[in-house]
């Protein structure tokens, strides 16, 4: 029995996964052309869609392009190639085959030839035969002929070409007229693909031959990137990557002669058709170039990244290296499509393992997910390394990092912060809860916070409360709380620091109001706001704002706002902005002085806990009203469209460029 070649056994595999698809056939599909908008237009009719743009000046100088889509019960893949343009030289063809192997991998069922008869001639019958034999010598068995033009739509041995005549013979006489007018000439189409592949025996056709020589197994192409610090390390491990001489480290250009462009080299390894992209060191280009590059980056790997690869040495990282690391983090935002390469210039040794497998290294590691691997720029095993790498990421079946995904990552890396916050506080309150749970019975407890921009009135009105006389610093940013029994009931009162305040952070604020919250099972009953008998200044409207952006209007039933009274002058006149100030804020309110009866000011509380049914306002109030803000994204993503739309005007650019 024959061995089976490297191609048949991955074709096997590829088969035996194609089996798993229930109830939709796979049917990929190669259109060769010299017309890009006859081509076009025969690519549409088979999707049913405008997938492809009728273009021909530039059409000849693009890249194949590969749409699949739900057709008619199938998974149709169509490949749109410029393989038969005059102008290309042998080697330009025969990459595009290479291209359009890896574009339809496993291998296509059916090659559709657009012919036109005013425009063919026997040396566009000898192109076609190159190129169909550049993909297998058995191309001509996928093959069916089809002609646009309106001389060939009547019989099609009528016509005066006799080289598309000859042409459709050697196709096995499999012929379709094309007819735009004809609603059903796509199941006809379909019907026809579906016999010459079962008259054939064959599903697809296993491409293992080039003219020059080269074999490919029919493994799909990968488009890696490398990223990282050290531009000269990221040279020499695109050069491995590709097969090519790597020179001694101490030979290739300084870091600061580099190019600061991503750039982009392709090379056959081990059957597989790579592109490694050498992304330069973000850290150090401004942000509009960190955008442009980013992007360039993604557009030069249509239709997506399968891999990044950080490449680091084996030593000590520095700061440089710390920084390029958390911005590559922070802008790609993903740890499925990365991997931490550690390069050593010799061989991999002991020493090497043991400072890989260190904590400072693994640390590394974690910010990325979870896999790494080593390799020496001089080790012999590299060759057969880089071959088990390039199979794993292909085994992955990661969908890759595309454009889109790029444009999402900003949104998704904010929102997965703030989860993790929220998670974490939410831990930490549930610890909390559970040990003041043993304290006393819910029906006995009443928990107060006092708070307000004046450190001087809330200790004030504390020692009231407790009728204890204690003395706290105004300037305090810590959360306070003090317990007393009174009357057979337990009061828990904490007074929150003022948040608006520079020396406390955003996360300071926040870390604090949590706390604030958590330290009250179930919940805070009554907020004590407390501001002066005098017009409100820059300080108590700071405050103010400062509560209601962050507890939200929720806590406005929780709300008590007390007045402190000089007793010299006292009056039960509000001044305009206090009053309004109130009624923002539930319109409850107290005069309070020296002479106050507590418990004049406890039944006032004790009614508020009456009309909110004993309801708290409870960490998960808290964390109700930090959802709210997730709202404001919206701004976000407007944003975000209006860089897709910049990033298209780009796109359009580098590709007239390139053309």
């Amino acid at each position: 029995m024959d061995t089976p070649t490297p191609a048949q056994s991955y074709a096997a595999k590829c088969r035996s996964l194609e089996s798993v698809r229930p109830n939709m056939r796979d049917l990929r599909i190669v259109l060769l052309g010299k017309n890009g908008s006859e081509n076009s237009q025969v690519g549409n009719t088979i999707l049913g869609a405008e997938a492809f743009r009728s273009e021909s000046a530039s059409y000849s100088k693009q890249h194949s392009k590969r749409i699949s889509g739900a057709v008619e019960g199938r998974h149709i893949t169509v490949i749109n190639t410029h393989l038969l343009q005059p102008y290309l030289s042998h080697h330009l063809i025969i990459q595009g085959v290479r291209e359009c192997v890896s574009l339809s991998a496993p291998g296509p069922h059916v090659f559709v030839l657009i012919l036109q008869s005013k425009d063919f001639n026997k040396e566009d019958r000898q192109r076609v035969k190159t190129v169909l034999n550049l993909f297998s010598e058995q191309a001509m068995k996928h093959t069916i002929a089809v002609t646009t033009d309106e001389e060939t739509r009547g019989s099609i041995f009528t016509s005066r070409n006799n080289t598309i005549y000859n042409l459709i013979k050697e196709c096995g006489g499999r012929h379709f007229r094309f007819d735009t007018i004809n609603p059903g000439q796509r199941s006809e189409l379909f019907r026809r693909m579906e016999k010459m592949l079962k008259e054939g025996h064959k599903e697809y056709l296993i491409c293992n031959m080039y003219e020059d020589g080269v074999t490919t197994t029919g493994k799909p192409k990968l488009n890696i990137v490398l990223c990282g610090n050290d531009s000269t390390l990221k040279s020499s491990v695109s050069r491995m990557f590709r097969g090519t001489i790597i020179k001694p480290m101490n030979k290739i250009l300084p870091q600061k002669e580099m190019s600061k462009v991503c750039q982009k080299r392709e090379g056959m390894i081990h059957g597989r058709q790579i592109s490694v992209l050498e992304l330069p060191a973000l850290s150090r280009l401004s942000e509009e170039e960190v955008m442009q590059e980013t992007y360039r980056c993604l557009f030069l790997c249509d239709p997506g990244v399968n891999h990044f690869i950080l490449v680091t040495p084996v030593c000590p990282l520095t700061n440089e290296d710390n920084a390029e690391m958390e911005k590559i983090k922070r802008i790609f935002n993903s740890n499925e499509h990365f991997m931490v390469l550690f390069i050593t210039e010799l061989n991999v040794d002991q020493s090497v393992i043991d400072f890989v497998e260190s904590t400072e290294s693994q640390s590394v590691v974690s910010l990325y997910g979870s896999w790494y691997d080593v390799m020496g720029l001089k080790d012999q095993r590299n060759s057969r390394q880089i071959s088990a790498l390039f199979d794993c990421i292909e085994s992955m079946k990661t969908e890759p990092y595309s454009l889109q995904t790029y444009m999402t990552a900003p949104e998704k890396r904010v929102r997965h912060e703030l989860e993790e916050k929220l998670r974490v506080r939410d831990n930490e309150i549930k610890e909390l809860q559970q040990k003041i749970k043993t304290l006393a019975p819910e029906c006995l407890i009443l928990n107060l916070v006092v708070c307000g921009s004046n450190g001087g009135l809330k200790s004030f009105i504390s020692n009231l409360i407790l009728k204890q006389s204690e003395r706290r610093s105004e300037l305090s940013s810590e959360c306070v709380r003090r317990d007393v029994e009174l009357d057979g009931r337990l009061i828990s009162l904490l007074e929150l620091p003022a948040l608006f305040n520079t020396q406390l952070s955003e996360e300071e604020v926040m870390r604090q109001t949590h706390r604030c919250v958590s330290l009250c099972h179930p919940g805070v009953h009554v907020f004590i706001f407390i501001i002066p008998d005098a017009p409100l200044n820059n300080e108590d409207r700071a405050e103010i704002e400062e509560i209601q952006r962050i507890f939200s209007s929720r806590i406005n039933k929780h709300i008590m706002i007390l007045i402190k009274q000089n007793p010299e002058h006292q009056t039960a006149e509000l001044n305009e902005e206090t009053q309004s100030v109130i009624e923002s804020l539930g319109g409850r309110h107290q005069f309070i002085d020296l002479n106050t009866q507590v418990s004049v000011l406890m039944e006032k509380l004790e009614q508020i806990v009456e009309e909110n049914s004993g309801v708290c306002f409870s960490t998960e109030t808290l964390m109700e009203a930090q959802m709210e803000k997730l709202q404001k994204f919206d701004e976000m993503k407007r944003k975000i469209h209006s860089l897709e739309k910049w990033f298209q005007s780009q796109c359009n650019y580098l590709q007239t460029c390139m053309n």
